[in-house]
C-alpha cells in the first residue's frame, strides 16, 4: 500500500511538473474564461507570439479581439468633438488693447468672418491687412500663455513616426523634440492649444508635453512637408465604426503585422490605434463623420 501511494504521489507531481511546464511555455493571457486547456489547443492553431494591449498579454487572436473590443467601447463613449475653449479676452480685443488694430478695423473683420461663416478671426485679420501674421501669433500666445517659437521649423522624420500624420493635420499639431531621458515631449500648435490632444499623446506615448505656438504659415508648411514623409503604415478609416468592427479591423492588422504591443486613445471624434512590432510602428486612426466636418 505505501508503494502504490507512492506511485499515485509521484505521477501526482509529475503532472504537476508537467502543467507548470506548460503554463510557463504558454503565455499568460488577461482573456476572461482563457483557462490553460483553452490556451494549448488555440496554440495549437495559432503559432505566433502573444498580443499585449496596454500591456496586458493576451494569447491569441480571439481573446486579443475580446478585449480589444471592450477597450474600443470604453474609448468611443468618451471620444465625441469637445467644444471649443473661450478665453476671458478674444485676440480682437487683445490686439486692440495693444494698439495694433483699430476699432474700425476689428468690426469689418468680425463681419467678413460672420458674413462668410468661416475661418478664425486671425486669419481674416491677416487676409485683410489690419495685422501681421507675427502679431496674430503673438496674441495668440499671450491668449494661452505659452511660448511663441518665431523660427522657422523643419520636421524630423523620426518625430513624425511617434503621431499619425492625419492626428497632426486634424489638430494642428507638429512635434518638435522628444526626450528619452524625461520623457518630455515638445509639440507646436497654430491655433490655440488642444489641450485633450495633447492628453491623448501621453496616454498612448505614456509621456509629459510641453506646447508652443507657430505661425499658420510654418505650420501648413511642416504639415506639407511631414505628408510627403508619412509611410505606408499611417490608415485613416473615414466614417465612425462601432466597436466590434474597429475591433475586428485592429486584429486584422495586428495578426498580419505580427504585432506585440497595441495601445489605443480617443480625441475630439477620433480613435487612435497605435500597432508595434518591436521598431516598426504602424497607426490606424478612425475619424467619425461629425469630426471630419468640424475640421
Amino acid at each position: 500500500m505505501q508503494i502504490e501511494h507512492s506511485h499515485s504521489a509521484g505521477r501526482r507531481g509529475a503532472l504537476t511538473r508537467a502543467r507548470h511546464c506548460l503554463q510557463g511555455a504558454l503565455p499568460h493571457c488577461g482573456g476572461d474564461g482563457c483557462t490553460l486547456t483553452r490556451r494549448l489547443w488555440r496554440r495549437a492553431r495559432w503559432w505566433k507570439a502573444a498580443i499585449r494591449l496596454h500591456g496586458t498579454q493576451y494569447c491569441v487572436p480571439q481573446c486579443f479581439e475580446g478585449a480589444m473590443r471592450e477597450c474600443l467601447d470604453r474609448i468611443v463613449r468618451t471620444a465625441a468633438p469637445s467644444p471649443a475653449v473661450r478665453h476671458r479676452i478674444p485676440l480682437g480685443l487683445l490686439l486692440l488693447s495693444r494698439g495694433q488694430l483699430s476699432n474700425r478695423q476689428l468690426r469689418t473683420a468680425l463681419q467678413a468672418q460672420q458674413d462668410c461663416g468661416s475661418h478664425r478671426l486671425g486669419e481674416w485679420l491677416a487676409r485683410m491687412g489690419y495685422a501681421t501674421e507675427q502679431q496674430v501669433t503673438a496674441g495668440l500666445g499671450a491668449q494661452w500663455a505659452c511660448p511663441v517659437l518665431t523660427s522657422e521649423v523643419s520636421p524630423d522624420l523620426r518625430m513624425l513616426r511617434l503621431l499619425p500624420f492625419r492626428w497632426l493635420e486634424t489638430f494642428r499639431m507638429l512635434p518638435l523634440q522628444y526626450v528619452p531621458s524625461t520623457r518630455m515631449f515638445y509639440l507646436a500648435f497654430s491655433e490655440g492649444i488642444d489641450y485633450p490632444a495633447l492628453n491623448a499623446v501621453e496616454q498612448m506615448l505614456d509621456c509629459r508635453t510641453e506646447a508652443c505656438l507657430i505661425s499658420a504659415s510654418a505650420m501648413d508648411r511642416a504639415l506639407e512637408h511631414s505628408g510627403r514623409q508619412r509611410g505606408p503604415g499611417d490608415l485613416l478609416f473615414e466614417g465612425w465604426r462601432d466597436a466590434a468592427e474597429m475591433a475586428h479591423i485592429t486584429c486584422g492588422y495586428a495578426a498580419k503585422l505580427g504585432v506585440k504591443e497595441v495601445r489605443a486613445v480617443g480625441c475630439g471624434g477620433h480613435v487612435w490605434v497605435r500597432l508595434s512590432a518591436g521598431s516598426d510602428v504602424a497607426h490606424l486612426l478612425f475619424r467619425s463623420a461629425v469630426a471630419g466636418r468640424n475640421r
